[in-house]
């Protein structure tokens, strides 16, 4: 499993390096450690930064939302895409082509790891107050489901399914 998740880190890198630039920005702003800042390796980690778990429930969300809401505007990479065709010369559909692999990087990379995931939701619930928790669950429920869905690269086959919808 660990090759097919590696593998597709590699084709949608783009969305990797967007994502891991994200999740480091946010890493800086929480005063969370990095372990390591290399952002494709050859394991389970590809694709996101290594790094400590978050002490606060604020930057445990914050780690874990922020680079999903950024990898998630790639959807103006797709409506780009008509604009491009319609032009029809040769520039422009080699750049509706880029922006549409663009887009299908990005939105397969963006959800955090489990471990990020889980430290967000224990540390919600448990050291996070009442206004934190209503507010926070709807993003935490879709983030914790999205971390297992990327974990094993169900996330690829739904950014490939979503780009193919989109151009029909």
């Amino acid at each position: 499993m660990t090759f097919l998740y590696v593998l597709t880190k590699y084709l949608t890198f783009p969305g990797a390096y967007v994502r891991c630039m994200w999740e480091q920005i946010v890493c800086k702003i929480a005063k969370v450690s990095l372990e390591d800042n290399r952002y494709i390796r050859d394991d389970e980690v590809s694709g996101h930064v290594e790094n400590l778990l978050c002490e606060k429930p604020r930057g445990a969300f914050a780690l874990c939302f922020v680079p999903l809401f950024f990898n998630s505007i790639g959807i103006f990479f797709l409506l780009l895409f008509p604009v491009f065709i319609r032009a029809g010369s040769a520039i422009a559909t080699v750049t509706s082509v880029f922006s549409v692999w663009f887009a299908f990087s990005l939105f397969c990379n963006s959800f955090p790891m489990i471990e990020n995931a889980m430290n967000m939701f224990e540390k919600v619930y448990k050291k996070g107050n009442i206004l934190q928790k209503i507010f926070y669950t709807p993003a935490m429920a879709i983030i914790f489901v999205g971390a297992y869905l990327e974990r094993y690269c169900i996330t690829f086959i739904i950014a490939a399914v979503a780009t193919a919808v989109t151009f029909i």
